[in-house]
């Protein structure tokens, strides 16, 4: 096997292992066959459709992927920048004071460890979802990781509102 396949291998293997995933549950957040993960593993075959999904899932950089050379991970600003890049800057600009203006009149600043506060949390986390739900899964895929991170009692709720 050709050493550049190889490294293609390595690569995949340790964005697996970064974000401890088998091959079928990478498949299943790549929405591919496991079977197509596996022959990826096993050839090194990836082709730029496969790297392109890759890369939008897990913020990965397709340069990285190919060559192995620079970071691994898009920086949070070049993701934003990505998604940014994809509106108008007048929709932008509507959707941020969208979202401002929902803040406005707030006299405390929200605590998510206060019960009183959660629900309001909640809410401006769910709507910052749907928000970039219509982006891409590049996009996606950060702002979740980012949410979980910054909010873990946020996927316990989720956790809780869908055993109800």
């Amino acid at each position: 096997m050709e050493e550049n396949k190889k490294l293609k291998i390595d690569r995949l293997k340790t964005l697996r292992k970064k974000y401890n995933l088998t091959q079928k549950e990478l498949a299943i957040r790549l929405r591919i066959g496991q079977s197509t993960v596996a022959t990826v593993e096993k050839t090194g075959n990836l082709s730029d459709q496969f790297i392109y999904i890759l890369s939008k899932e897990f913020g990965i950089r397709e340069e990285w992927i190919k060559t192995g050379e620079g970071e691994m991970k898009k920086s949070p600003e070049e993701i934003i920048q990505e998604a940014v890049n994809k509106l108008s800057p007048e929709k932008a600009k509507k959707e941020l004071h969208k979202f401002l203006s929902k803040m406005d009149g707030e006299d405390e600043i929200l605590d998510p460890r206060q019960e009183k506060d959660k629900p309001e949390f909640i809410r401006i986390l769910d709507y910052l979802k749907k928000k970039y739900y219509d982006s891409d899964r590049d996009m996606q895929g950060w702002l979740t990781v980012e949410i979980k991170n910054a909010f873990p009692e946020y996927e316990e709720d989720i956790k809780n509102k869908s055993s109800e």
